[in-house]
């Protein structure tokens, strides 16, 4: 935590010209100084009603601060910086002192305030006494030539802060006195003084106060970096930990299965070896059936052969059934196919694409009739765009909804705009163009809502080949380009073909855009490059300035 010490009269002591009274820490400008500049800062208040640089007030015990400094730096060491805020008592019209007399203290108090302590210092000249103190119930203090000399101070005390090495402010530049006594500070006029110093104040740490940030991002970007670690070494414990469950649950199901499919293997042992043993007793009946028929058979032959008496062939002792065969033609493959019955696979032949639909799939093409009377009839229709004035906003409307592929709310494009085809540039809602623009739509160009456009942006989507035999066949290609919703493009921007440039993205002028841009930065240069986020605190200051309209 830095230490800041307040040192000077009743407008730091926090006197009211109202009521006599202080004003409290809320309004008092050293109290306010430590509310804005938050817990990494402690300020302290060393006001003191009447205190002078180093004149004895005969009026005033206690109040020459030359001869209470030494000792106030001794009661709040360590200090990092003193704000000497002195001068306006010095001028009453019984010290009878020029503001070069005043200037000489000031600048004996600063040489003891840097010899006691290597804090900074930030001096301060006093507000302006108002034209009228001498009608006020300070006139026996102060008159005319006071006044006269309350607008010298400031000059001089500038000189001696360079020669010191310190800060200057220069109260008449931030505040004025109060109507009532025309010395002392009303409360708004401390809010201004606060906001002033904590401004000179963070000037003077910037360096440090940088560092430290840096230093604290560093560490939060470590911190969030275990934290990931940690939070990545629990997943992969728990990852392991249900790969190993899993593991043991396929194990013992695979073990559950082995036994089921053993039991089962067994079971159908046993039913087979039933079935092979009632299969083998059945074909032992049936053989013993076919003997039996065999013999009765024969017996019966024998019996009608003896009673023709007209047997001439020898009966055999064994009788056997002739089995035909009946033989079916198989029409092979070969016949087939002479007869027409085979399918043959085919070659098919794809048709080609024409040359626009090659040309927007970034293919090879040549631009032919087709294309060249596309062209032609844009150049026609952006010729009468061009030749509009701002009272016909509803034709250019019209021409453009006419012109492009797809038009979003209020579209608006100040002449004059030249394009290769239009019909392949899309633009969302309230989509700004200004003088100059030029789209070579030769692939797609896809702008989103709310993007605006300075003055001579340029897109290119067309490409040429490297190689220049074929380049020299006429033969061009293209690639989309596409911008997001919220972009800011600046004046006199190239972007080139394939460029991709996400949302919420500004581009500064002059830029040669040559690869993609992602959400969220602001970019600029040639090539094009990102310079930084787009932060909360970009978000802060312009919603701030837009509540000041």
């Amino acid at each position: 935590m830095r230490r800041i010490l307040c040192f000077g009269d009743s407008n730091t002591y926090g006197y009211s010209p109202v009521d006599g009274q202080r004003y409290g820490d809320d309004i008092n400008w050293p109290g306010v100084l430590g509310s804005l500049l938050g817990d990494s800062f402690e300020v302290i208040n060393e006001g003191k009603n009447g205190r002078t640089i180093a004149f004895d007030d005969p009026y005033k015990d206690g109040c020459n601060g030359m001869n209470d400094i030494e000792t106030c730096l001794e009661d709040h060491e360590p200090l990092d910086l003193v704000i000497i805020m002195l001068g306006t008592n010095d001028l009453k019209v019984y010290f009878d002192a020029t503001p070069e007399i005043v200037a000489k203290n000031m600048r004996e108090l600063c040489d003891r305030v840097q010899a006691k302590t290597d804090a900074r210092v930030i001096l301060v000249s006093p507000a302006l006494l108002g034209d009228q103190i001498e009608f006020s119930p300070l006139h026996l203090e102060f008159g005319r030539t006071q006044v006269d000399y309350s607008f010298e101070l400031a000059p001089c005390f500038e000189k001696i802060a360079k020669e010191i090495g310190a800060e200057f402010i220069d109260l008449a530049m931030v505040a004025m006195s109060s109507d009532v006594d025309c010395l002392h500070l009303m409360p708004e006029e401390h809010a201004k003084v606060a906001q002033a110093m904590k401004d000179k104040v963070l000037w003077v740490f910037r360096e440090e106060l940088a560092r430290e940030a840096k230093e604290k991002e560093e560490a939060a970007r470590r911190q969030q970096e275990e934290e990931e670690a940690r939070q990545r070494a629990e997943e992969e414990a728990r990852l392991k930990e249900e790969k190993e469950r899993e593991e043991r649950e396929r194990a013992a199901e695979a073990r559950w299965r082995a036994e089921e499919e053993a039991r089962q293997r067994a079971e159908e042992e046993v039913r087979r070896r039933a079935e092979e043993e009632m299969r083998q007793q059945a074909e032992t009946e049936m053989l013993q059936q076919n003997v039996e028929e065999e013999a009765r058979l024969r017996v019966q032959a024998i019996l009608k052969a003896a009673e023709e008496e007209t047997v001439k062939e020898k009966v055999q002792e064994t009788g056997g059934l002739n089995a035909d065969f009946v033989l079916g033609n198989d029409l092979g493959e070969a016949g087939q196919e002479a007869a027409g019955t085979v399918e043959t696979p085919g070659t098919g032949i794809s048709s080609s694409s024409s040359e626009k639909e090659k040309m927007l799939s970034g293919k090879l093409y040549i631009c032919d009739a087709a294309l060249r009377a596309e062209a032609a009839e844009a150049r026609k229709i952006t010729t009468v765009y061009n030749q509009t004035t701002n009272a016909e906003i509803s034709k250019r409307t019209e021409l453009l909804t006419r012109l492009f592929k797809k038009v979003g709310k209020t579209p608006y494009i100040e002449p004059p705009f030249r394009c290769d085809y239009g019909s392949n540039i899309t633009v969302g809602d309230e989509f700004y163009a200004n003088f100059d623009c030029i789209m070579l739509d030769c692939a797609n160009i896809k702008i989103g809502d709310h993007v605006f456009f300075g003055p001579k942006v340029n897109i290119y989507t067309a490409c040429h080949p490297i190689y220049a035999p074929v380049r020299n066949q006429q033969l061009e290609y293209a690639k989309e380009v596409t911008i997001g919703d919220d972009v800011w493009i600046g004046g006199n921007v190239t972007i080139n073909p394939g460029v991709h440039i996400g949302n919420n993205v500004v581009i500064g002028s002059g830029s040669v855009v040559t690869s993609d841009i992602p959400d969220g930065v602001v970019a600029a240069g040639n090539p094009c490059r990102i310079l930084r986020r787009i932060s909360e605190a970009d978000k802060k200051y312009w919603e701030e300035q837009m509540a000041l309209i």
